[in-house]
């Protein structure tokens, strides 16, 4: 299997981009000193606007802990900006790039895994969590990304390792986000396996749309999406899978660090679900009490025609079948993350989103209120890229 080993990063940073990332790596961001943290902050916004490109490591590797820039706590904890960068050099092919990113991302935990099985350092369920690590890579890995051509992300893996701005920027997109809050080893578990939902949900998310959108004229690449989406929903619960090899007692043990960082800040999540169920009425106080958010209560968005009412008259056995996969996939899912909540969660203890924890995740586990609208261009933030604040 090809990877980018993490100690090829080396040679895409200059030395003081090392110890950049090696400081923020130590003792882990939320235990930096705040003459630390200041130093860093300051780095970053002296380097606003009209950085050259020789600075854009350390504008990557920063942008978290700026001063200037109003970034809601979950994304200054996911550094999902970098994945935003990442997708950027693949404008006419965001899925193979997210799931490039996805990849970079799985092998990246997994040679970390690997080093403290050699090691001697991993806890007891080290040998279940390679072994569900490793089915995901290769499950990323034999993804078809190009049906006509039979293009696969693991010819795209390859093609990262020869090309040498490619192999940059995979390099990077690992070295630029393995940053956990503490120096607890089982938190780069719990931030690998958050960052690769997001890429998932974008993936869900736009392959959803796509699938809508070429269901008429073209129903073969609309079939050819949603089996890609199918894919992407399995990914899902394969993530859950691994974040599971976590007991709850290792879960607690960095979980404070986090801060208010939380999953009902995401808007891959939401915009996924509007892409897939429509608009959930019950979530407009959610959307109301979180700034970024707003933007979904828009009535464009609540107009928005989903998958699920796109697909749910078609003729189409393929699109029947493949719907029925996808809407099976996400409802585990979503009992999984629910069940997470449930487990991991101390029932006295408030989650850090400022929701009640399992009973806020129980509620949205079941579809049937969302409301489907008639437009299926409905909504800008459901047609746009990889989001992130």
């Amino acid at each position: 299997m090809t990877t980018v080993p993490a100690l090829a990063t080396e040679r895409f940073l200059t030395p003081q981009q090392r110890e950049i990332a090696q400081l923020q790596r130590m003792r882990g961001r939320a235990c930096l000193e705040p003459a630390e943290a200041n130093a860093l902050a300051a780095l970053h916004d002296s380097l606003l606007p009209g950085t050259c490109s020789a600075d854009e490591a350390t504008l990557l590797l920063t942008r978290s802990v700026s001063r200037d820039l109003e970034i809601p706590e979950y994304y200054r904890y996911t550094c999902l900006h970098v994945y935003g960068w990442f997708l950027d050099f693949f404008p006419d092919d965001p899925v193979a790039g997210a799931l490039l990113a996805l990849h970079t991302t799985l092998t990246d935990l997994l040679e970390l895994e690997r080093a403290a099985w050699v090691a001697g350092t991993e806890p007891e369920c080290g040998d279940e969590r390679i072994k569900r690590l490793d089915h995901a890579t290769v499950t990323v890995r034999a993804t078809v990304v190009n049906h006509l051509l039979q293009v696969r992300i693991g010819d795209l893996v390859d093609r990262a390792a020869a090309d040498p701005e490619l192999a940059r920027r995979t390099a990077l997109l690992a070295e630029c986000t393995r940053f956990p809050r503490s120096d607890r080893r089982e938190e780069n578990v719990f931030l690998r396996s958050v960052q690769c939902c997001e890429t998932l949900f974008f993936l869900i998310r736009r392959l959803s749309v796509e699938t809508a959108a070429n269901r008429d004229e073209f129903p073969a690449r609309a079939a050819a999406r949603l089996e890609t989406a199918v894919v992407c929903a399995g990914l899902l619960n394969d993530v859950f899978s691994i974040l599971r090899t976590m007991t709850p007692e290792g879960f607690m043990t960095f979980r404070d660090f986090t801060g208010a960082a939380s999953a009902v800040q995401s808007l891959n999540y939401h915009t996924m679900e509007i892409a897939l169920y429509g608009y959930d009425p019950r979530k407009t106080e959610v959307f109301k009490n979180v700034d970024h958010l707003e933007v979904l209560n828009d009535e464009g968005v609540r107009a928005h025609r989903p998958l699920s009412a796109a697909l749910a008259s078609t003729a189409d056995q393929r699109l029947k079948k493949g719907w029925a996969e996808l809407d099976r996939s996400m409802a585990k899912w979503r009992g999984g993350h629910y069940r997470f909540a449930r487990t991991y969660l101390p029932s006295d203890t408030p989650a850090s989103g400022g929701t009640d924890g399992a009973a806020y995740v129980k509620r949205f586990v079941k579809k049937d209120a969302c409301v489907a609208g008639a437009d299926p261009f409905g909504g800008l933030p459901l047609l746009s890229g990889f989001l992130y604040r």
